[in-house]
């Protein structure tokens, strides 16, 4: 069980919309899987270098996730 929060998430990853704080909530991954995802993302390539791996399928899926980018869309088209 993801012992994730909305509040966790936030804390974590910054201001998410509400759907993708739900979609990494329901993955049920940890705090700590949260933060590997985020600095997979966002860290420098040194730190990847001394992971000398891949991150993990459920790692990977989070930095999808972080990663996404929202488009907007015009409901008037």
């Amino acid at each position: 069980m993801s012992n994730l929060t909305a509040e966790a998430v936030r804390r974590i990853a910054g201001r998410l919309d509400e759907g993708r704080i739900i979609e990494i909530i329901k993955t049920g991954a940890t705090e700590a899987e949260l933060i590997e995802a985020f600095e997979w993302l966002y860290g420098d390539d040194a730190m990847a270098r001394q992971r000398h791996h891949a991150p993990d399928s459920r790692i990977a899926l989070l930095r999808d996730i972080l990663n996404r980018v929202e488009i907007a869309v015009d409901k008037d088209d």
